[in-house]
């Protein structure tokens, strides 16, 4: 299942260890403070672990699943390059 990161954390220290667990379980970053990437329940779940580990009180992270139907249904608004997408190591079908 394709996954979201999205987070909002405070500390520089505890977001580069975020963004770098995103990295080691597969993600690829979208934007500054997202990834995404194709990852198990179990591995998701792993992550959160380790997130769990990193975040103060006041941080926040979402792991989102979305089906393959769903993301194709995405609204993007604004600039992007869709081209970003296709990069990564994973194949949206939709």
């Amino acid at each position: 299942m394709i996954y979201w990161v999205i987070y909002d954390i405070s500390e520089n220290g505890h977001r580069l260890k975020v963004s770098e667990a995103c990295k080691n379980f597969g993600l690829k970053r979208i934007q500054k403070s997202a990834f995404c990437g194709i990852m198990t329940k179990n591995v998701a779940e792993m992550l959160a672990i380790r997130c769990n580990e990193i975040l103060e009180e006041t941080d926040c992270v979402f792991i989102i699943p979305a089906c393959n139907q769903c993301f194709s249904s995405k609204i993007i608004i604004g600039e992007f390059d869709e081209e970003k997408l296709k990069d990564k190591d994973f194949q949206i079908v939709g």
